[in-house]
């Protein structure tokens, strides 16, 4: 087997939904150790939006949470219990990184801060991937993909002229997706500096200035011209004539892109097949495009292992969005059931015998079934 570029780094991860969940995942892609910490307590709400049926075990088949945690290890260990923050604590002992996206101040009141934890293991990189940052007024809001659009500044730029603001959606979650972009790099180049100074550090990680960022020629117009209001304006763009989605005879749709005036588009487009529009109008020299949906990405031999790909047991995940050595992502195990690998981690990294992992189970600290309130 290729060793991967982070074999031998092991992560200790609370990320939730996309923002941490798909950042520690990413890190898993590329080799690291990631133990995923939930409890019977407090589920993953991926595993509870894409619950499917009221049966036995729903929690361990929604597909969102299979998408961002494939290749991960998991474990059962109720945070709001001692003895579970013990084990966390030794489970941080041993690791390099810890992810989170918590609202801020809930591993400080449980003593699993990055205080508590480097005072453990002063290498240890912990990545605070937040709404707001960890500081300032807005430290404590809550936030979704929808209300990061919305404070960034991306719902006001989106949508079409004289219509409302129009957020990702669930579906898109577009900025949950960019963080956990800049977040998996970020903590990536503090793992290499951990490892040539022996220090770790705190990353404090703002969701919403990620977002923002993405922003930066719309927020310099405006801060060079106050009284500017920016429009929204559909698929229109500054310096260029013609830009639009056509429907083509087949009933599917192209992008086009245009410098000068193209008449007739729209019939032109109704004609013919969806490829062979793109055909003729590449022919001219225009920037053309199908819009392709899930199943045409999928049928891409090109995109093999960068969109979605199939785990062990043929159910899709979501791929890595870049190649190393010409290869896609590698799923060496698909996402973890609740608490799958608490026994197996504990007894082989902190060296439990079978008294110590029985009197936490009966104890409820490694359960493995939601508590029904919880649900």
């Amino acid at each position: 087997m290729t060793v991967r570029p982070l074999s031998g780094v092991r992560v200790l991860d609370f990320g939730l939904l996309t923002a941490g969940a798909n950042t520690s995942a990413m890190l898993a892609d590329l080799g690291a150790e990631v133990f995923k910490i939930e409890s019977g307590a407090y589920l993953d709400p991926f595993r509870v939006v894409g619950k499917s049926d009221n049966a036995d075990g729903w929690w361990n088949r929604s597909p969102q949470f299979r998408f961002t945690n494939r290749n991960k290890r998991g474990l059962a260990l109720n945070l709001k219990d001692p003895r579970g923050q013990h084990v966390i604590r030794a489970l941080a002992a041993q690791c390099d990184v810890v992810v989170e996206n918590f609202r801020r101040g809930v591993l400080d009141r449980a003593g699993l801060g990055y205080r508590e934890l480097s005072a453990i293991n002063p290498g240890i990189v912990f990545a605070a991937i937040s709404s707001q940052g960890d500081t300032g007024p807005e430290r404590m809001n809550v936030s979704f993909g929808s209300t990061l659009d919305a404070t960034s500044g991306i719902a006001a730029l989106t949508g079409y002229e004289g219509e409302e603001p129009r957020i990702s959606g669930m579906d898109v979650n577009y900025p949950d997706q960019i963080v956990s972009l800049f977040a998996a790099g970020m903590v990536i180049t503090a793992i290499m500096e951990a490892r040539r100074s022996g220090k770790g550090c705190f990353l404090d990680f703002s969701q919403r200035e990620v977002a923002s960022f993405t922003l930066g020629e719309e927020i310099l117009a405006s801060a060079c011209d106050p009284k500017r209001t920016e429009a929204r304006r559909g698929n229109a763009a500054e310096g260029v004539t013609q830009q639009d989605a056509y429907r083509c005879r087949d009933g599917r749709w192209i992008a086009v892109t245009s410098e000068s005036a193209q008449p007739g588009l729209l019939a032109f487009c109704a004609g013919r097949t969806s490829a062979e529009a793109v055909a003729e109008l590449l022919a001219r020299g225009l920037a053309v495009a199908p819009c392709n949906d899930g199943n045409d990405l999928l049928r891409d031999t090109a995109l093999a292992g960068v969109t979605l790909v199939r785990d062990e047991k043929g159910q899709l995940v979501k791929g890595l969005p870049y190649r190393l050595d010409g290869r896609g992502i590698t799923i060496e195990r698909a996402a973890p059931d609740l608490g799958q690998h608490t026994e197996e981690v504990l007894r082989n990294l902190l060296g439990y015998d079978e008294a110590k992992l029985e009197e936490l189970a009966k104890a409820g600290v490694t359960s493995v079934t939601p508590d029904v309130g919880d649900v």
